[in-house]
């Protein structure tokens, strides 16, 4: 990690301490760790309590409803306000008490609650990736921030899933939900020694400004591809594939080493993101990411081998990362730094409805016509992805 050079004229010019740059890290990957400890079996612990495949949907569904309901309002607040530091901290105590409230639920509708908290701690990403870009100056610096930050989140992704698996084989579902709130409690203290970045001069969102935010072009475009990309991640590895890989004869421990192959290649690939798109452009990374994820999910139906599976789950994992990184670098490209929270919270707000919809519309098709209908919607997507990468309206960001 290097340290900072100077900062905008606007702000304190002191130079970031490496060691805040390390507790803010160290703080995002307990963050995630906790929030994906249990991501490998709850739909399978949901329908080992009587949830039905249409109720999963709505259970894993309900993790993105409150981050498409809030983002925009987060991005907003953080923009306007000089006191950023309470709304990180308010996401590590939705995730503790989502976790809690995991590890007590009764029935499914219960699950659906306590993990709709967990969505609002989720929310709070707009925060912290905003705060952490904060910590760099130039513009280089600050498409490395990202690709850091996003490095960061996948690792602990990598490290909570495979660790959620191995709890939940060797001992029981509720350790890993009770794991996962003491994770949480960890982060918060290492983000308690993590200073705020220098504090700018204040140029409030306006509704005008919100308002031209939200009918940008290319933001809309971005925004459009991060939906149809969380719709087949949501549906896909992240919904149904464990459901998929339990009914081929998958253990807890195996779930947890899927999600764990393909989340460890996402957190590689996104380290790669800003050299293939500097090299290749930003239409081909998407391209690749896009074929990568839609290509995987697609043939998903036709593995019976949990080896397979794995490593089909890997390519998966390399085009989530890649496709997941360059979407989220460009949409703060050509924003202004203090109106980067308000355009990162556009951008996942809307992207939140395909984590929303691809469980809900996916687990309502598998009840009617089989978990293969899910994964072949979720190809679709991806190619459609892939299609929008080469409008005019994306390729023309290329050149700014």
């Amino acid at each position: 990690m290097t340290n900072p050079q100077t900062l905008p004229a606007n702000t304190v010019s002191k130079p970031i301490p490496n060691k805040w740059i390390w507790f803010f890290c160290i703080a995002t990957f307990f963050f995630w760790a906790s929030i994906y400890l249990y991501q490998p079996i709850l739909a399978v612990y949901a329908k080992s309590i009587g949830a039905s495949l249409s109720m999963i949907g709505i259970i894993v569904a309900a993790y993105a409803l409150p981050q498409f309901l809030f983002r925009i309002e987060i991005g907003v607040w953080y923009d306007n306000s000089h006191w950023k530091k309470p709304l990180i901290i308010s996401g590590f105590i939705m995730a503790i008490i989502g976790a809690l409230g995991l590890a007590l639920a009764p029935d499914a509708w219960w699950l659906f609650g306590a993990r709709a908290v967990t969505g609002i701690g989720a929310a709070g990403w707009v925060a912290m990736t905003t705060w952490f870009a904060a910590y760099y100056s130039t513009g280089a610096q600050v498409k490395r921030s990202i690709s850091l930050i996003n490095f960061v989140q996948a690792a602990a992704m990598v490290v909570g899933t495979y660790s959620g698996g191995l709890i939940a084989q060797h001992f029981s579902y509720g350790y890993t939900f009770y794991g996962a709130a003491v994770l949480a409690l960890v982060g918060l203290g290492f983000l308690m020694f993590s200073g705020q970045p220098a504090k700018k001069k204040l140029d409030n969102v306006t509704w005008h400004g919100l308002k031209s935010s939200l009918t940008s072009k290319p933001l809309l475009f971005i925004s459009l591809m991060g939906v149809l990309s969380q719709f087949a991640n949501w549906s896909g590895l992240f919904g149904f594939v464990p459901v998929y890989a339990a009914g081929i004869g998958a253990n807890s421990s195996d779930l947890g080493m899927i999600n764990m192959i393909s989340l460890a290649a996402s957190a590689l690939s996104s380290l790669a993101v800003v050299w293939l798109a500097k090299r290749w452009g930003n239409s081909f990374t998407i391209l690749i990411g896009s074929l990568l994820i839609g290509g995987a999910i697609m043939i998903v139906p036709l593995i019976h081998d949990i080896t397979v599976l794995k490593g089909v789950m890997l390519l998966n994992g390399i085009g989530r990362g890649l496709l997941t990184t360059i979407l989220m670098l460009l949409s703060i490209q050509g924003v202004r730094p203090e109106q980067r929270a308000t355009s990162m919270g556009i951008f996942q707000a809307l992207y939140a409805l395909g984590m929303l919809l691809g469980p809900l519309i996916s687990g309502f098709m598998a009840q009617k016509w089989g978990l293969s209908s899910a994964f072949y919607l979720s190809a679709v997507c991806c190619a459609a992805t892939a299609a929008i990468a080469y409008l005019p309206v994306v390729r023309h960001m290329e050149r700014e």
